[in-house]
C-alpha cells in the first residue's frame, strides 16, 4: 500500500520498517535519552521525562497485559496472524500511543477513535473497519455500551475491553519495575505492509471515514519532519498530532506533549513550556525548538503578550487543520513569530508547507509544495481563479485513492500566488461552498477567519446562508467578552467594525447585514473536530430553529410602526428613500434620488432585499406580500411607491395574464433566435451500439432511474451526467449517492459507462473548457435535458436562464459533425397543459399560453415545448418533448421522495388523524416504468426515424380511485379517518406548526389554492401514440395496495412515517 512508486522510482528506505522496530532501536542505541516530556493525573509534578528505554518497557507491560485479554485471533505455532482491528476511545495522551504501540506489537491494528464522535459515528467506524474490540477509557464506557447496543441491533457483535493505565512514574512506574520482552506477533519485513494504524476524517461532510495506515505510510510520514525538538499540544488520534509524536520519535529528539487533564489556556501551555525547558536543561538535551499547533491554540497564546513572546521564542510554529486568519498571522509574523503553514491530509502525509527564509520571506500563508512532491501534485481548476489539489498515485506518503486512476482528490482549495506560480494560499473546502437561492455562492471560510481572528471577544464565528437569499452570522463570545459582562448591544458594537471588514473583502451576495447577526449564549457547545474547526452541517444541524427565526425576524423587519393604508404618496416615498439610504449607509446615499435607478445606482440583490423587508414589515399592505424581486420589477422610489398605492387600493398590482402569455411570446422569439444550424461535418451515423447519451437531473429520482436504464442498454456505450456541482469529482459523488439514494445497481459494466462533470446550462458551452466540450460535441448522439427547477413561486421571468440553458443544449445537439444533429428529448410537464378547457390532451405541441397552467414553472415548460417544436421545424433536428405527470415510488423498493407534495400529505395523517376524500382516479405512474418508458423512447429512434413529437408520460391505467389508495394506505398501517376536503383543511390549519414534526403545513396554502374552490375533474393525457413505441406505459400497473404498501415500507425505514 505505502510502498507503491511509479515506475521506475525506487522504493524509499527508511531507518525504520515500522513503529515496532522504530520504539525497538531507539531505545536500543540511545536507552536512557529522554524521549517525551508529559505528565498526566498520576505525576507529582507538572511534566516528567520518559526515556526511550521506558517507552519500550511501557509498550511490553501494556502488551503482556492485552494479551491475556483474549484480542488475538488463535493461530497454530509460527503463523502469521490475520488483520484485525481494535478499536480505541480512551482519553488522548502519551498512554494512547503506547497502546497504539503495544497492540501493533500483538499483531493488532488500532483504529484510534477522536473523543468528539457521536456514538453513531463511533458504531459506524467500528463495523466499516470491522473492529472486533473496542478498549475505552473510565469516563467513556458508557459511549461504549451505547455503540454496542447500537451495533447489535445492527446485527453486529462487538466486544468491549476497559482500558489498562499502568502508572509511568513513580513506585509502580516503568523504571521502577521489571518489565519481560513481549515477542513481536509480526517480523518488520512483513510488517511494513500491513495496516499499522486507522485514523479517521473529521466527518466534517457526514459520517467520519477511515484512513488505512501501513506501518510503511506511517514511517515515511514520520520522516517528512524538521529534526528539531517539539513541543504539541494536538490530540494524537488527531492525524497532525498522530505524526508529530512519531516524527521527533523517528529524527531522535526529545518531545513535549501537553498534559490533556490540563485546560487548554494560554497560563497553562507557558508553565508546561517553563517545565520543558528546564527538565531539557538539566537533562544536557536540547530544548523544544518546534511548536505543533492547530488555530485555535495560536489565537489562544495570540490574546496574550506572554503567549507570543513564547511563540517567538520558537524556530517554527507549525500549524495544520485549518486555515489562520491573515490579520493574526500577519500580527504575529510582525512580533517575531516565524509560522509554518503545513498542509497534508491523513490520506495523503504532508504535502506543503511555508517553510522558507523566515528573516527576508514574510510570505507565512503561502504553502510551496515539498521536495519531492512536485512531481505528484496536480492543480485543478474549480473557477473564480481557485485550484484543487489532487495527489496522484506513487507518493509514499498517500495511503488512500479516491479516483480511478490512483490519485486522491483532496476537495481542498487554494489560489496561487500572482508572481509566484509555485506559491498557494488554501482558501477553503469544496464542501464549504454556501449556494445561496439566486445560486450565488459565497465561501465562509475567510469570512469567519476574518471576524474570529480580529476580535478577542469572538471565540466562534458561524457563517450560514445555504438554501437562503443572504448570508447571516452566529457568534459565540469569548470569556473576555463574558467576564466584561457585556449585554447584546454592546457586544456588537464592539465586533461590528471586524465583521464591517470581513464584509468589505467578500462578495457583495456574502455581506453580512446587522440584522443578520445573532449573539449566542456564553458556553454554548459548538461541534467542532478534533483539529478544532467546527463541524459545519452539524452546526446548521444544532442551530436550525435559531436560524430560521432568525430569518423570520428579518423578513418582519420595521414592522413595529406601520405607516397606515392607505398612506400619503409623499409620506410614502420619503419612508422607501429613508429605507434605501439606511441600507446604502450615509456616504453612497447622499446623491440618491426619487427618480434614480436603483441597479444603476448600484444596489445590489442583498441590499434589495433587506429594503424589500423593510417596506414589507413598515407599511400596511392589507394582507398584501410584496414578492422577493419587488425591488428589480419597481427599480425606483417612485415605482415603488406606485406599486404599493396601488396593492392598497385592492388593484391588481401584478402583471396580468395577458401581460404574462406576451412575455412566454417574447422569450420563444428571443431563444429561438438562438438556435444555430446543422452544419454536418461527417456523412456517417452511429452504429447501434455506440450512442453516446448527454444527460441532465441524474442527480433527481427520475433522472437516477433513467441512468440506470441507459448505462445497462447494450446500445449505450456512455452516458455523460451533467450537474449543478462544485467539480467533476463532487459531480461523480453526487450521482453515486443519487443511485444509492434510489438502491439502483448498475454493475461495473455500468459504471465504466458513466462520465461525470459540473456544469452550468446556463452558459453557451455549459461551464465546461473548451477541450470537454469538444469531446462531448464530437461524440454526443442523443440529449436528454430532464433538470429543471420546481419550485411554484417562481414567476416566468425568473426561469429565463434555464429557458437558455434547453436551448444550450439544443446547441449542443445542433453543433454534432455527425450527418444528423443529435436527438433531443426535453422532460417537460403535464401542468403546461393543464390550463386548458379541453377535458383530453393529445400527444401534439401546444398552440396557446393560456393552456398552461398559471405558476411561472408550467408556463416555462410551454416555452420550451414551443421552442423545440421551432427547432425541428427551423433545422434537421429531431426532438421528443416527454410530458411528465405525477411520478410516485418505483416498484421494487417504493422509493419516493419524502418531500414532495402527496408523501407530505399522506405524513399529515398523523398530525390531523384525517386525510381527504377526493374523487379522482390518478394517472400516478411509478418512476421505474416512467425511466424505462423514456430509455424505450429513446432507443426506437436507433431503429427507425425519430418523429419530432410529443409524449405522454403519464399511467393510461386509471382503474384505482383515490379512495383505494387510501384504503392501501389504511391497510399499510397508516391511523387516519377519511374526511371531506374542507374539513381536511381546517384541522391541518390548526395541526402542529412545527415543520419538522409536521412538514405538510409549509404546503397549507398550496393545498388550498388547489382544493379550497372546488376543483374540475382533472385532464386526461392520451397516450395511444406512446403506448405503440413505450411499452412501459401500456404495461404500467395501476395504484394498487402492493404499490402503495411499499412506499410506506420505504418511509418506515428512513423514518418519515413513524
Amino acid at each position: 500500500m505505502g510502498g507503491r512508486t511509479e515506475a521506475g522510482m525506487p522504493a524509499v528506505t527508511y531507518y525504520a520498517r515500522s513503529i515496532t522496530e522504530l520504539v525497538a532501536k531507539r531505545a536500543r542505541e540511545s536507552p536512557d535519552t529522554p524521549a517525551i516530556y508529559t505528565g498526566g493525573p498520576d505525576c507529582k509534578e507538572l511534566i516528567l521525562p520518559l526515556s526511550y528505554a521506558d517507552l519500550e518497557k511501557a509498550v511490553h507491560r501494556l502488551a503482556w497485559h492485552y494479551s491475556s485479554l483474549g484480542l488475538q485471533p488463535d493461530l497454530s505455532l509460527g503463523a502469521t496472524p490475520p488483520r484485525q482491528v481494535i478499536a480505541v476511545l480512551v482519553s488522548t495522551a502519551i498512554d494512547e500511543t503506547l497502546l497504539e504501540i503495544a497492540l501493533a506489537q500483538l499483531g493488532l491494528t488500532a483504529l484510534l477513535l477522536s473523543v468528539n464522535n457521536s456514538v453513531p459515528a463511533i458504531a459506524h467506524l467500528i463495523k466499516k473497519t470491522n473492529a472486533s474490540h473496542l478498549i475505552y477509557g473510565l469516563k467513556y464506557e458508557e459511549t461504549a455500551e451505547e455503540a454496542k447496543k447500537l451495533l447489535k441491533q445492527d446485527g453486529y457483535e462487538v466486544g468491549l475491553v476497559a482500558d489498562k493505565r499502568f502508572p509511568l512514574w513513580g513506585p509502580e512506574g516503568v523504571r521502577a519495575n521489571e518489565v519481560k520482552r513481549f515477542p513481536l506477533a509480526v517480523n518488520p519485513e512483513e510488517e511494513g505492509n500491513r495496516i499499522g494504524v486507522i485514523l479517521h476524517s473529521s466527518g466534517s461532510t457526514g459520517f467520519p471515514k477511515p484512513c488505512y495506515i501501513t506501518h510503511y505510510g506511517l514511517i515515511a510520514n514520520a520522516a517528512l519532519n524538521q529534526n528539531k525538538p517539539g513541543f504539541s499540544t494536538l490530540p494524537v488520534f488527531h492525524g497532525y498530532g498522530h505524526f508529530a509524536t512519531f516524527r521527533t520519535l523517528y529524527c531522535g529528539q526529545p518531545f513535549t506533549l501537553f498534559p490533556p487533564h490540563l485546560p487548554l489556556t494560554c497560563a497553562n501551555i507557558c508553565s508546561v513550556i517553563d517545565h520543558s525547558l528546564a527538565y531539557s536543561k538539566r537533562d544536557g538535551v536540547p530544548g523544544m525548538r518546534q511548536c505543533f499547533a492547530v488555530p485555535y491554540v495560536i489565537k489562544l497564546m495570540g490574546e496574550q503578550p506572554e503567549g507570543v513572546n513564547k511563540l517567538a521564542a520558537f524556530d517554527t510554529v507549525s500549524y495544520a487543520g485549518a486555515a489562520l486568519p491573515d490579520d493574526l498571522g500577519d500580527r504575529l509574523t510582525a512580533s517575531g513569530v516565524n509560522l509554518l503553514s503545513i498542509y497534508g491530509l491523513t490520506e495523503t502525509g504532508s504535502l506543503m508547507n511555508s517553510n522558507r527564509d523566515f528573516a527576508t520571506d514574510k510570505a507565512w500563508n503561502c504553502v510551496r509544495p515539498l521536495p519531492g512532491a512536485s512531481a505528484f501534485l496536480v492543480f485543478e481548476e474549480r473557477g473564480e481563479a481557485t485550484y484543487e489539489v489532487v495527489v496522484k498515485e506513487g507518493w509514499p506518503p498517500k495511503i488512500e485513492t479516491n479516483r480511478p486512476d490512483g490519485s486522491y482528490a483532496t476537495k481542498d482549495l487554494f489560489t496561487r500566488h500572482p508572481q509566484h506560480p509555485d506559491w498557494y494560499k488554501y482558501v477553503g473546502r469544496l464542501d464549504d461552498t454556501l449556494v445561496q437561492t439566486l445560486g450565488e455562492k459565497t465561501n465562509p471560510v475567510p469570512i469567519e477567519l476574518s471576524i474570529r481572528g480580529n476580535s478577542p471577544y469572538v471565540q466562534e464565528a458561524i457563517v450560514f446562508g445555504a438554501g437562503r437569499p443572504q448570508t447571516g452570522l452566529l457568534i459565540l463570545p469569548s470569556p473576555l467578552a463574558q467576564s466584561e459582562n457585556l449585554t447584546r448591544d454592546q457586544l456588537l458594537q464592539k465586533i461590528w467594525p471586524v465583521i464591517e471588514q470581513a464584509n468589505m473583502a467578500a462578495p457583495t451576495h456574502s455581506r453580512v447585514l446587522p440584522e443578520m447577526v445573532e449573539i449566542l449564549p456564553y458556553g454554548t457547545a459548538i461541534p467542532v473536530a478534533t483539529k478544532m474547526s467546527i463541524l459545519r452541517p452539524a452546526c446548521y444541524a444544532k442551530f436550525k430553529d435559531l436560524i430560521d427565526s432568525i430569518y423570520d425576524r428579518f423578513e418582519s423587519l420595521g414592522s413595529a410602526n406601520r405607516l397606515p393604508s392607505p398612506t400619503p404618496r409623499p409620506q410614502l416615498a420619503d419612508f422607501i428613500l429613508e429605507a434605501i439610504a439606511k441600507t446604502l449607509g450615509p456616504t453612497k446615499s447622499t446623491k440618491l434620488s426619487k427618480d434614480v435607478d436603483l441597479f444603476e445606482f448600484g444596489v445590489d440583490s442583498l441590499q434589495a432585499m433587506r429594503v424589500r423587508n423593510a417596506v414589507q414589515g413598515g407599511v400596511d399592505l392589507n394582507g398584501a406580500v410584496l414578492g422577493q424581486n419587488v425591488i428589480y420589477e419597481y427599480p425606483s422610489v417612485e415605482k415603488l411607491a406606485d406599486h404599493i398605492l396601488a396593492l392598497q387600493s385592492g388593484a391588481d398590482a401584478t402583471k396580468s395574464d395577458e401581460q404574462q402569455h406576451q412575455v412566454m411570446l417574447d422569450m420563444i422569439e428571443k431563444w429561438s433566435a438562438r438556435l444555430e444550424a446543422h452544419r454536418s461535418q461527417s456523412s456517417s451515423s452511429p452504429q447501434d451500439n455506440a450512442r453516446v447519451v448527454v444527460l441532465t437531473g441524474a442527480t433527481g429520482s427520475l433522472g437516477a432511474h433513467i441512468l440506470a436504464q441507459l448505462v445497462t442498454s447494450p446500445s449505450i456505450r456512455k452516458v455523460v451526467c451533467l450537474s449543478r456541482a462544485k467539480s467533476h469529482a463532487d459531480s461523480l459523488e453526487r450521482i453515486h449517492e443519487s443511485l444509492t439514494l434510489r438502491k439502483l445497481e448498475v454493475g461495473e459494466q455500468g459504471e465504466r459507462k458513466i462520465a461525470s462533470y459540473a456544469a452550468d446550462a446556463s452558459q453557451d458551452r455549459l461551464g465546461l473548457s473548451e477541450e470537454e466540450y469538444e469531446v462531448i460535441r464530437a461524440e454526443v448522439t442523443d440529449v436528454i435535458h430532464n433538470a429543471w427547477p420546481v419550485n411554484f413561486n417562481l414567476s416566468i421571468e425568473s426561469y429565463n436562464p434555464h429557458i437558455g440553458g434547453a436551448v444550450h443544449l439544443l446547441n449542443l445537439a445542433l453543433r454534432s459533425p455527425s450527418s444528423r444533429p443529435a436527438n433531443f428529448f426535453f422532460s417537460s410537464s403535464i401542468s403546461c397543459r393543464q390550463g386548458g378547457s379541453e377535458q383530453e390532451c393529445p400527444e401534439n405541441f401546444p398552440s396557446e399560453p393560456s393552456q398552461a397552467a398559471g405558476t411561472g414553472y408550467a408556463r416555462s415548460k410551454w416555452v420550451v415545448e414551443k421552442i423545440c417544436e421551432k427547432a425541428a421545424q427551423g433545422t434537421r433536428i429531431n426532438v421528443g418533448v416527454l410530458r411528465i405527470g405525477q411520478m410516485v415510488g418505483d416498484t421494487i423498493n417504493g422509493v419516493w421522495n419524502e418531500t414532495e407534495a402527496w408523501p407530505l400529505m399522506f405524513k399529515s395523517a398523523q398530525a390531523t388523524g384525517v386525510l381527504p376524500l377526493l374523487d379522482e382516479h390518478p394517472s400516478w405512474l411509478p418512476v421505474d416504468y416512467a425511466a424505462r418508458a423514456i430509455a424505450e423512447i429513446l432507443l426506437q429512434s436507433a431503429s427507425s426515424q425519430l418523429r419530432s413529437k410529443v409524449y405522454h408520460i403519464v399511467n393510461p391505467d386509471r382503474s384505482a380511485s383515490w379512495d383505494d389508495i387510501l384504503d392501501a394506505l389504511h391497510e399499510s398501517g397508516l391511523k387516519f379517518e377519511k374526511a371531506d376536503v374542507e374539513e381536511w383543511l381546517d384541522k391541518l390549519a390548526r395541526s402542529d406548526k412545527n415543520v419538522e414534526k409536521n412538514p405538510a403545513i409549509k404546503l397549507l396554502p398550496f393545498f388550498r389554492a388547489r382544493y379550497s374552490n372546488g376543483r374540475r375533474k382533472p385532464m386526461v393525457f392520451r397516450t395511444d401514440e406512446t403506448a405503440a413505441v413505450a411499452p412501459s406505459v401500456r404495461e404500467a400497473p395501476p395504484v394498487n395496495r402492493d404499490v402503495v404498501r411499499k412506499w410506506t415500507e420505504h418511509w418506515r425505514k428512513v423514518g418519515f412515517l413513524a
